[in-house]
């Protein structure tokens, strides 16, 4: 097996080092940027913002927005964008999304249309990602699961995980913001929104696209197992693996829960009898993202019940000092180091061909459309 040995790469606000011993297909993303196309099926499109044509390009695995650029995806299809360390944008069919900045401390995206389920695993609270709707914008500064649905007269945001602050990153800075917490679904408007616009979230209603974001996160966990018992050892950051034909995310303390409740790891040691199949993979076998066998509970693939996930997957304690955690069922975005026993993955995927490297060519300048500010000054559901 030939071996490969880089240099390190320290970049501006993403820290993604190279240098162990990978195999020649191995490849780490290097890239400061959000909007980075992890996975596409059916027909999806990109709409570049200098396009003089205004043709539409197919869109694929290492695709890069730019900033201005739009991505659709048509019916029947699904789409993975990669924000920031650990976070993805998931696009439903019939939806189209637009870059307004993807620069990793002022990430921004419009949806236009259609629905989108954003799942913030690690995020820095001083450069929160703010998602602009034509109903107004919000902004998510905590890890967290947050699906938003797009309809003609009204924009519904749903809170699976975490919680949101309506209003756009100014109104979040400036605590002008409205917080919206975990279990709560919100009506957007474009007028300030008021009591009778908030509303319990039904934690039970379900469909394709949920299943499909939910499978999405288990296998990017089975691609992060895999690629571990392989290598050994992977420092921070994306990893492509070519079993997989995606990037998976390495944390970069020995573990990682997200916000479904799935592990990810850095280290062998860690994660070696780590299942990361739902239920032990009696429910779900990966097929590139899609479900197959009896359904699970709606909680679980909607994502409001993620502590089932981390009891049925990882059975382990953790343990620091002392202290035992018990079984990874904590708040999102859980880290540190495990020890145990646990039950081992049971399927594997097919492999593709490799992606092309990321693009870096320079973004335009950012700005902001649609959705102006909502100062809702000190006060909170």
């Amino acid at each position: 097996m030939i071996k490969n040995r880089v240099s390190l790469a320290i970049l501006v606000s993403f820290l993604l080092p190279l240098g162990l011993g990978l195999t020649a297909k191995a490849q780490y993303l290097i890239s400061t940027k959000a909007g980075f196309i992890n996975r596409v099926e059916g027909q999806v499109y990109i709409l570049r913002a200098d396009a003089e044509d205004g043709e539409k390009a197919r869109a694929s695995l290492g695709s890069q927005m730019r900033a201005g650029d739009r991505l659709s995806v048509e019916n029947k299809g699904f789409a993975e964008a990669l924000l920031n360390p650990g976070s993805y944008l998931r696009l439903s069919e019939n939806t189209e999304v637009r870059a307004v900045s993807i620069a990793l401390d002022s990430v921004r995206f419009e949806v236009i249309k259609g629905s989108v389920i954003a799942e913030v695993g690690q995020i820095d609270k001083q450069n929160p990602i703010e998602i602009i709707t034509p109903h107004g914008s919000l902004t998510i500064a905590k890890a967290g699961l947050h699906r938003i649905d797009v309809k003609e007269t009204a924009t519904l945001v749903a809170v699976r995980q975490g919680e949101i602050q309506l209003g756009t990153r100014s109104d979040f800075a400036a605590k002008e913001s409205l917080k919206i917490r975990r279990g709560k679904v919100v009506t957007l408007t474009g007028a300030q929104p008021g009591q009778s616009d908030i509303a319990k979230l039904d934690q039970d209603a379900v469909d394709k696209f949920d299943t499909w974001s939910f499978n999405r996160a288990q296998a990017l966990t089975a691609a992060n197992v895999r690629a571990l018992r392989r290598s050994g050892v992977l420092t921070s950051g994306w990893y492509y693996d070519p079993s997989f034909n995606f990037y998976t995310f390495v944390p970069t303390h020995s573990w990682f829960s997200s916000p479904y409740g799935f592990g990810f790891f850095n280290n062998y040691r860690d994660s070696y009898d780590y299942s990361p199949y739902y239920n032990s993979g009696s429910y779900y076998r990966y097929n590139g993202g899609n479900a197959s066998g009896p359904g699970v509970s709606p909680r679980v693939v909607s994502g409001c019940d993620r502590g089932a996930v981390s009891r049925s997957t990882d059975r382990r304690s953790f343990n620091t000092g002392n202290n035992d955690l018990g079984s990874r069922s904590g708040g999102n975005g859980d880290s540190g180091s495990s020890r145990g026993s646990s039950s081992s993955p049971s399927s594997s995927p097919h492999a593709n061909s490799a992606p092309r490297g990321p693009s870096h060519a320079p973004s335009s300048p950012s700005h902001n459309s649609g959705g102006g500010s909502m100062p809702i000054r000190g006060r909170s559901q």
